[in-house]
């Protein structure tokens, strides 16, 4: 079999001008750059708040024109000056307060004792311990041992007896300085 490299030669060198020709005009195109996409946000806010802006100016009330508005303020007035009536009002009126105090005394009643619940422990010398501390800045207390359903004995820390509210908030705070946060405890006495 013959064949004619001569004409082969000439169709590949025809056919590497075409992919050439192609190859040329691909890149003689520009490409097209899309804009990033920061662009777009900030396209977008300017966009939202000229639309925010021309609703707010649809939305406002119009205005009457400065000479209209102001009425005419005479230059030599001086602005009025508050008045305080209560004063007055207040010398003018006496209230009386009852005295309740009886009524107070009378509601609560005197076999009603007030007690502290300073801490409650398993172990006895922990809750003596705890007692010992209390009596040193003049604390009455005692320790009331009581055992559970399910057998275990606890040791209560008592802080008490007070008569007064006032006195129980005395123990609080001082039992609050030493960073214990008792439980109030109120209890007749037979």
């Amino acid at each position: 079999m013959t064949q004619d490299f001569a004409k082969k030669k000439r169709a590949a060198s025809t056919k590497d001008k075409s992919t050439i020709k192609r190859n040329n005009t691909r890149r003689a195109k520009p490409k097209q750059q899309k804009a990033p996409a920061w662009a777009w946000l900030v396209i977008g806010l300017l966009l939202a708040a000229l639309i925010t802006l021309l609703i707010y100016l649809a939305n406002k009330p119009e205005e009457e024109s400065n000479d209209q508005a102001k009425p005419s303020v005479k230059k030599d007035s001086t602005p009025p000056q508050p008045r305080f009536d209560f004063y007055e009002i207040l010398k003018e009126r006496q209230v009386e307060v009852p005295d309740r105090s009886s009524e107070i005394q009378a509601a609560t009643p005197q076999n009603i004792r007030f007690f502290l619940q300073a801490g409650s422990f398993r172990n006895q010398d922990d809750a003596e311990r705890l007692q010992a501390e209390l009596v040193l800045i003049n604390l009455p207390t005692t320790i009331e041992s009581k055992t559970n359903d399910n057998g275990a004995q606890w040791h209560r820390v008592i802080v008490g007896p007070f008569k007064s509210r006032s006195k129980v908030a005395k123990a609080r705070s001082t039992l609050a300085s030493k960073k214990l946060s008792p439980l109030l405890l109120k209890r007749t006495i037979d």
